[in-house]
Parts: structure tokens; C-alpha cells; sequence
């Protein structure tokens, strides 16, 4: 029985270069490594043959989205601790071992730090969680509006994932922010561990799967908010409240220009759920957005994303 099974689920990839590059930074500990092939078809049988030694290989008939990847691969795991890893993503090395040596601490979730490759090389690490305490309720709070970390972060006890039903399959995006809501939501908690990072590589023309390009994402954005909701069996908290208003906001501004009239309606939704939220934006961009300019405010973000070298994000980035 291994400790940890490492999850990846592939949809037609370039290469495994990622992956080799993972495993070799990671190989002293007690692994197995498990890939899942998301319906890529018979056309990329070639480039599957390029997995490293002892990987084992999942091939699914049909592409089901990577929450559905990523369960058919937990449903075989044979490890204690689960570790889920995107493709075209690495781990730094000794993180495997980083993770495990901060276990067994009751509730306590490790998890490394994000750091975004972006192409040319700039690097960015996100430290939001710095001043976050080991509260579940807390962190709930701030993964409503700001993730704090990756799911690809975490190192997961499987006995939690396997309870929780894995990841929610009906969600064409957002299923690892839901997972992780639902994670705090059962009384667990994360912990940092640093010195090591997920790193997240950024790529030409947003070809990652999770690129935001349809009306079923921002629905299935939505999906996650009115889950949070029902998941509250009395009156939701209004700290809460406040903190889903923010969340609707965000993924509003993230659809205004394709899709604007869902876009109004959600921003409504949220102002109903929240009348005295304020969106979580910086001081001169929210008095952009009190003058009924969101345009402007989209102009700005985009401007500043391009002089920093950073591509466009989700709706939470």
C-alpha cells in the first residue's frame, strides 16, 4: 500500500514532460502515480506510451471533464494521503515529502502555496493565506471570495474525499472550488506548509481546459454559489451572505461582455442576498463600478494584466 497516490487526469495532451519532470523532484517518497486519460482517443495513443515507467494508466471511453477523471482515478487509489495533479502542471521538489511530514495533525489539510508560471518566465505566488488562522469557518469565508489555494495544493486524506463523494461531476467548471468549500464545511481545515509550491504553468492563448469560453460555465459558477446556500440548513450567516454577494460579483464582471443580460441578473441576485456588499476590488475601481462604468473597470484590470505579462483568469482569479 503506498502512502500517497498522486491523480492525473489528461485530455489530449502535448507531452508528459510535466509529469517526468514531478516525479524525478519527488521521488523519494512512497508513491503511486496514477493517470487517468480523459477520453483523448486513439489518436494520442502516442503520446500515452511516453508515460514514465510504473505510471499506471486509466483509459476512459469518453471525455467526462476532469472532476470525472479525477474520481475515476480516487475510486482506484490505494494511497492514504491523495495528491491531484493537472497535466500540464508540476510540483516542486521534495513536495510530496514536505506535505507528508506535516500530517497527522487532527483536521489539519497541508498544502504549498500556488506559484503561476507565466510565459516569459515571470512568476507569481500566492500568499493570500498568510493571514489566515486554522479556522474553518474563517477560511470558508475567504475561499467564498479569494482562493487562498489550489486543489492541486492539498494533500487530501482519501478517507475525507471518499466520504465527500469526490468532486461533483455535474460541474463543467468550478468542481475543485466546490470541493474545497465542502471540505471546510465538514470541520477540516488547511495548513500551510512552505518552502515548497504547486506551480501552475500558464500557457499560450489560454489552452487550459479551465479557460472561461461558455454560457455552461458561468451557469456552473453559479451552480457553486446556490450550493453554498443549500448547504445551510437555517438562516444563512450574514457574513456569508456577504461573502457570496462578492463571489456573484466577481463571476458577473468575469461574463459582463459576452454575456451581459445573465451578467445584470446576477449582480441583482446579489444585491438581494447581500443590499450593502461591496465588491471585492480595489477602492478606485469600485468608485468606477458606483458610476455604472463596468466597462471601464474591465478596460483597466485588462491593461494591468497585460503590463504585468499575466493572462486572463477565471471568474476568481
Amino acid at each position: 500500500m503506498p502512502q500517497i497516490s498522486v491523480i492525473v487526469p489528461a485530455f489530449k495532451p502535448h507531452d508528459f514532460i510535466s509529469l517526468h519532470e514531478s516525479m524525478a523532484a519527488n521521488a523519494g517518497v512512497d508513491a503511486e502515480w496514477i493517470v487517468v486519460d480523459d477520453g483523448s482517443g486513439s489518436n494520442f495513443d502516442a503520446v500515452f506510451s511516453t508515460l514514465p515507467e510504473g505510471v499506471r494508466l486509466l483509459r476512459q471511453k469518453e471525455n467526462c471533464r476532469q472532476g470525472a477523471a479525477r474520481n475515476a482515478g480516487l475510486a482506484v487509489a490505494r494511497g492514504r494521503w491523495v495528491k491531484f495533479l493537472d497535466a500540464d502542471d508540476k510540483l516542486d521538489e521534495g513536495h510530496l515529502a514536505a506535505l507528508l511530514a506535516a500530517t497527522g495533525q487532527g483536521r489539519a489539510i497541508p498544502f504549498a502555496a500556488t506559484k503561476h508560471v507565466f510565459i516569459g518566465g515571470g512568476v507569481l505566488v500566492n500568499e493570500s493565506w498568510c493571514d489566515l488562522p486554522p479556522d474553518p469557518d474563517v477560511q470558508f469565508r475567504r475561499l467564498i471570495v479569494r482562493p487562498f489555494l489550489h486543489h492541486c495544493g492539498a494533500l487530501f486524506p482519501r478517507h475525507l474525499l471518499t466520504s465527500l463523494n469526490g468532486y461533483d461531476e455535474s460541474l463543467v467548471t468550478d468542481e475543485d472550488g466546490d470541493l474545497l468549500l465542502r471540505i471546510l464545511r465538514s470541520g477540516y481545515h488547511f495548513i500551510p506548509v512552505e518552502g515548497v509550491h504547486y506551480l501552475y504553468i500558464h500557457h499560450q492563448a489560454e489552452s487550459r481546459v479551465s479557460a472561461d469560453n461558455d454560457i455552461k460555465k458561468m451557469q456552473a459558477r453559479i451552480r457553486v454559489c446556490e450550493k453554498v446556500v443549500n448547504g445551510f440548513v437555517e438562516q444563512l450567516p450574514v457574513e456569508v451572505a456577504e461573502a457570496l454577494a462578492q463571489r456573484m460579483d466577481k463571476v458577473a464582471m468575469n461574463y459582463w461582455t459576452a454575456f451581459p443580460s445573465e451578467a445584470q441578473a446576477l449582480l441583482a441576485q446579489a444585491r438581494r442576498l447581500a443590499p450593502g456588499y461591496r465588491p471585492d476590488m480595489r477602492l478606485p475601481l469600485r468608485l468606477m463600478r458606483d458610476l455604472g462604468r463596468p466597462g471601464m473597470v474591465l478596460a483597466a484590470q485588462g491593461l494591468y494584466r497585460r503590463l504585468k505579462g499575466r493572462p486572463k483568469g477565471g471568474a476568481q482569479g
